[in-house]
């Protein structure tokens, strides 16, 4: 199964933690590194370097409804 990715640059880094926070309160289990830490129940992932951002969905559905909020 592929990944879809968003990616942020340093400059949308101050909204990371209400990113992150939105994805735990709307579409589930997740979170840093979470396809590492968590494979079977993990719905999406976060990691950030260098103030770079990136989240991953499983679920187009849920890819969507982030790309509506945040994109």
């Amino acid at each position: 199964m592929e990944l879809i990715r968003f990616s942020f640059g340093k400059d949308r880094f101050h909204e990371q933690r209400k990113m992150l926070k939105w994805c735990e309160d709307n579409l589930g289990p997740g979170g840093y590194y979470a396809f590492t830490n968590n494979p079977k129940n993990a719905k999406w992932s976060i990691d950030s370097m260098f103030g770079n951002t990136h989240f991953f969905f499983r679920d187009p559905k849920d890819a969507v409804l982030f790309g509506l909020i945040w994109q």
